[in-house]
């Protein structure tokens, strides 16, 4: 990653490179540990979209009212130029995209560092601390971007049967085990696309252990955590994010009343009522994993994208649960 670092450095004004090391993958992007002589950075490479200079600002200026509301996150960094967003060829004079592929293609972004440890989804503690971040935010009513619904959060267009197909002819070593839940994918899709939309302000809309960072030491906080990856920020209903973030516990009902709990006793509004209360959690597990199934039979990707999927698909398949769970847990946050 010499010419990245070299291209960062440059771009955002920071000296000269001196390391630069991957800290963490998922399937949107990479955060790398970018140290230069102007301090440590991190610098986050995003694989399929670009994210415009308007709807970065957005994000930035939705992060900065959630600060100061008490929500402790790194703050986005810009070039001297004013950038949110480059690309390692402008730093080489490149005045037209690059071809797709080559070391200057994909975007870039640049973040204050965080030295924190990751906790896993089964830390509920965490997962409580997160619900009360979670209030925080609805409480503020933010509605200051954009309010349409976005696909992804609320409905599944997948063709399930036809996937299933192509992963038998791709001889994927998940095939089988994609076509024997065929009757469960095409229940909770219809689940999903049956919920209402709901009234939408802007949440984080990632809510998971997995964006904490537990610190262990920064200048500004001597202890707590940190609320990381505000690339997904935008409109949705409170009760669907709260659903969201129930979803690694829905077989464990005293963990739910736990995280609702910490939700409620900071203020938050949201209720979960019935199984629709968990609907978007539901078209991000479904969509995820129409997503990566097609990326990991894709012979045009990358292989380490490729892998990457392959990796995910087998724990998203035995991750769904089945109706009669998500009923049992709309039940539990009732009592």
């Amino acid at each position: 990653m010499k010419a990245e670092a070299n291209a960062l450095a440059q771009l955002f004004g920071l000296g000269e490179p001196v390391s630069m090391r991957e800290a963490a993958r998922g399937a949107m992007g990479a955060v790398w540990r970018l140290e230069t002589t102007s301090g440590v950075f991190a610098a986050k490479e995003l694989f399929w979209f670009e994210p415009g200079e308007a709807s970065v600002q957005t994000e930035i200026t939705f992060r900065t009212a959630c600060a100061a509301a008490g929500v402790n996150s790194p703050k986005s960094l810009a070039s001297p130029s004013g950038s949110y967003v480059v690309r390692p060829g402008e730093a080489r004079g490149a005045s037209a995209p690059p071809p797709v592929g080559t070391e200057d293609d994909g975007w870039w972004r640049l973040y204050e560092w965080v030295d924190g440890d990751v906790p896993d989804h089964g830390e509920v503690d965490v997962t409580c601390w997160l619900a009360a971040q979670m209030a925080a935010i609805h409480t503020l009513d933010w509605r200051g971007g954009g309010a349409d619904p976005v696909p992804w959060y609320h409905r599944v267009d997948a063709d399930w049967s036809a996937l299933a197909e192509a992963a038998k002819r791709a001889r994927a070593e998940w095939a089988e085990a994609l076509e024997r839940v065929q009757p469960r994918l095409v229940e909770l899709t219809s689940l999903v696309n049956s919920a209402p939309v709901g009234d939408q302000v802007w949440c984080h809309r990632d809510l998971k252990n997995t964006n904490v960072l537990r610190l262990r030491s920064h200048p500004a906080v001597a202890e707590g955590n940190w609320l990381v990856d505000w690339d997904n920020a935008g409109p949705l209903a409170p009760r669907r994010e709260l659903g969201a973030l129930l979803m690694d516990q829905l077989d464990a009902p005293d963990n739910l009343r736990k995280i609702v709990g910490a939700y409620r006793a900071a203020g938050g509004p949201a209720e979960i009522d019935d199984p629709a209360g968990f609907a978007t959690g539901l078209a991000v597990s479904l969509n995820f994993l129409h997503g990566q199934a097609n990326a990991a039979m894709d012979t045009g990707l990358a292989d380490a994208h490729r892998q990457y999927a392959d990796r995910q698909i087998i724990g998203l398949i035995a991750s769904l649960p089945s109706p009669e769970v998500l009923e049992k847990a709309a039940e539990a946050l009732q009592r």
